[in-house]
């Protein structure tokens, strides 16, 4: 009982009621692009060319790319992260390791918008600039 009611004082640890603990790291700082790449078809390099030389109106809109592909995850320069892919799958309640889906998550790590399409640049930032301003 001392117990809860401490947690109820200071609050619970910011992992136990995070959104998406897997992705914890990004918090408060940018949007993240989550690529689920599925093998099954070509919408993974319909994504990358849609992303391809792009870096500069990404990073101007902080938005950061993750990459689950197989069972890795990896930024968007291919450098593999320390993430289990299973957990962001898990968090984000994405598809089998064999879907595409792209998942924006805000820097609060709601989920935003999910599309089982390639999505763009301007795409991305008319959806951003949509999204409601927190107080």
């Amino acid at each position: 009982m001392l117990k809860s009611f401490i947690r109820e004082i200071i609050g619970a640890p910011p992992v136990a009621t995070d959104p998406c603990p897997s992705l914890l790291g990004f918090r408060n700082t940018s949007y993240v692009l989550v690529l689920f790449e599925g093998g099954d078809d070509d919408r993974p390099e319909m994504q990358e060319q849609l992303l391809e030389n792009q870096q500069d109106a990404l990073s101007a809109h902080d938005i950061a790319i993750v990459r689950v592909a197989g069972g890795g995850v990896f930024t968007s320069l291919d450098q593999a992260m320390e993430i289990e892919a299973d957990e962001v799958r898990h968090d984000l309640d994405g598809p089998s390791p064999e879907e595409f889906e792209a998942v924006l998550i805000d820097p609060n790590g709601t989920t935003k918008f999910r599309s089982r399409e390639p999505v763009s640049v301007p795409f991305l930032t008319d959806a951003i600039g949509r999204l409601p301003t927190e107080l």
